[in-house]
């Protein structure tokens, strides 16, 4: 388990590295960062319930946020445009992206919750 959390960590620091060109930074930086340090701190056997719970929030937010641009992509996108350019006639493409990636988070941050 503690390859899994190096590995998480790793992926999700490339995730951030990745959102530096994007329009709006701060936002994904700190998600993607967020969990990168918590699957690192998970990995070295310290864990943090408030930051899990913070960063969780933060990507509970952003799913909100995503979830009108996810609806049109179902309604009217197909899958291969995830893998294509987005483009102004179609700008679900870019919240189903950011949507995948918060789901992500959320999954491997709910793993961390303690029962």
């Amino acid at each position: 388990m503690r390859l899994l959390n190096y590995i998480f960590a790793a992926m999700f620091l490339v995730m951030a590295g990745l959102q530096f060109n994007d329009p709006d930074p701060v936002y994904w930086v700190a998600v993607y960062g967020g969990a990168a340090l918590l699957a690192l701190s998970k990995a070295l056997g310290r864990y943090s319930e408030f930051w899990t719970a913070v960063t969780i929030g933060g990507a509970l937010a952003g799913l909100i946020y995503a979830l009108p641009g996810v609806l049109n992509f179902v309604d009217f996108g197909s899958f291969k445009e995830l893998f294509g350019d987005m483009t102004a006639s179609k700008p679900y493409v870019e919240s189903t992206r950011e949507f995948g990636g918060l789901m992500i988070v959320l999954i491997v941050l709910a793993s961390y919750v303690r029962r």
